[in-house]
């Protein structure tokens, strides 16, 4: 249980670099919403990824 716990937490962590850091690099305004959009697919894809590939077996 604290495994999973702890991979939840670092997965948010990787969701939440990635969701912030993609709005300055990719340069988006406040008003563009498929490109919001975008970054926040990528976080969730992300931070999905990260959840997947550090499951133990």
């Amino acid at each position: 249980m604290k495994d999973t716990v702890k991979r939840a937490l670092i997965s948010v962590a990787v969701f939440a670099v990635i969701y912030f850091v993609s709005g300055p690099l990719i340069g988006t305004s406040v008003y563009d919403m498929y490109l919001k959009g975008i970054e926040f697919l990528a976080a969730v894809i992300g931070a999905g990824c990260y959840w997947i590939g550090s499951n133990k077996r």
